[in-house]
């Protein structure tokens, strides 16, 4: 079984997304929820070693999030929840207007929104401040990029010491009996995505056993560190990874260069795979560590090389390793456009989960959420949006930084809008 390795670096994710027109066919999937019951072993390597848990993490159902309250909370998130505190979710029935709720017209009346998955997270920001959020807005997901060439080296890539933090911070909630689920996903680039799309599971076994994971995002292009020349011959090692995991629910991005893998999958698609569209035709903004990322070599990690890659090393790692180890979207999500950027139609089977994102931010989120669901045009089919690069700030002090003053924008607007969501758990439901 192949596992790959985890080390540490950081880098963004860009991508150019085009709309795809095939069909698929499959039960809705919505989304998942699970506790998170975490335990780290320090080993003084910078590696992480999760313990494996046989257990199927327990799902729960999460409040809606608009009860309001904190407690222990760091300054930041206190001060976000005291901006939303005494919000009232609004009417249906409420007038259009700027950051009021849906009215009758309102394209958002027929959304069935699922998550806010906020992706970026890293060193930047506290596992505990994260928990914070999650205990009170049931609809946030945290989507946290992997990559072993960047893990704990650059932005929007948290290292392994970050992770282990997060997970005792779970344990600490979990024993104090004060604890709410918390979504999160993991965003496979380079040699990570590779081995996945080689049908190495072992990988997304251990996030999901250990770490909670219950989404992961495969991004198969060159941006993101992978050679997607003839993707489509590993259409039957894709779909039998994704089959022994139905616990998890697989994304797959759908781009100019993954549509001939991504259409396959539509054509006969399986009960735990969704499908990830950015703006189409647009190309993302270089951030300032993008630009590298653009110009990867196209012979980068490719899915025609590298046996039993890094998953299986990775994998290894994290369910060795002991306490103290070390350890957008912009992947086009957030970046701007001159233009609106056209979003497509997702594909016409109704109950299959799909994700928008490319030039989002907290300026364009609530227009940007009215074009997705004219695109969508469908009450049956369970939505989520990304953004990325839309959370990240510059400035002095400031090197691509994830703002929680933009995180807050973003939940805020959701929770005024007060939009419907689908069941709290996709795996439950299954």
């Amino acid at each position: 079984m192949a596992t790959a390795e985890i080390t540490e670096d950081s880098a963004s994710t860009d991508d150019d997304r085009a709309g795809s027109d095939d069909e698929p066919a499959r039960q809705e999937p919505g989304s998942q929820t699970q506790q998170i019951a975490c335990n780290v072993d320090q080993a003084g390597n910078g590696s992480i070693k999760g313990r494996a848990s046989s257990q199927d993490a327990a799902r729960s159902s999460a409040s809606s999030g608009a009860q309001l309250k904190m407690s222990g909370s760091s300054s930041s998130s206190r001060a976000g929840l005291q901006n939303a505190r005494g919000r009232q979710r609004p009417s249906s029935q409420a007038k259009v207007e700027t950051g009021v709720g849906i009215g009758e017209a309102e394209p958002l009346r027929g959304l069935k929104f699922s998550f806010l998955c906020l992706s970026g997270v890293d060193d930047s920001v506290s596992p505990r401040t994260l928990c914070d959020i999650s205990q009170e807005f049931s609809f946030v997901e945290w989507g946290v990029n992997f990559r072993a060439d960047k893990q704990g080296k650059e932005p929007r890539y948290a290292s392994l010491a970050w992770l282990r933090q997060l997970r005792e911070e779970i344990d600490r909630r979990q024993q104090t009996g004060k604890f709410a689920p918390i979504h999160f996903a993991a965003h496979l680039g380079g040699e990570y995505c590779v081995d996945v799309m080689k049908g190495d599971a072992s990988l997304v076994r251990t996030l999901w056993e250990d770490y909670g994971f219950l989404r992961v995002q495969l991004s198969p292009t060159r941006v993101h560190g992978v050679n997607s020349s003839q993707l489509r011959k590993y259409l039957a090692s894709l779909k039998s990874v994704i089959s022994a995991l139905p616990q998890v629910e697989f994304v797959l991005e759908v781009t100019k260069e993954t549509r001939g893998l991504s259409f396959a999958l539509m054509d006969d698609p399986q009960p735990n795979l969704a499908f990830f569209f950015n703006c189409e035709g647009q190309e993302p903004s270089p951030s300032p560590s993008s630009s590298s990322r653009s110009h990867a070599p196209e012979n980068g990690p490719s899915l025609a090389s590298s046996e039993n890659g890094v998953s299986e090393k990775a994998a290894r790692e994290l369910r060795s390793s002991g306490p103290g180890g070390k350890e957008g979207d912009a992947n086009s999500s957030g970046s701007r456009a001159p233009t609106p950027p056209r979003r497509p139609p997702p594909c016409p089977h109704p109950g299959i989960h799909v994700g928008y994102g490319g030039c989002l931010t907290a300026d364009n989120l609530r227009d940007e959420l009215r074009r997705i669901a004219a695109a969508v045009d469908d009450p049956r089919r369970p939505v989520w949006i990304d953004l990325e690069a839309g959370l990240r700030s510059q400035g002095p002090g400031r090197h691509d930084e994830f703002d929680l003053g933009k995180v807050w924008a973003c939940i805020r607007i959701i929770f005024d809008l007060g939009l419907p969501r689908p069941r709290p758990s996709y795996a439950a439901a299954r």
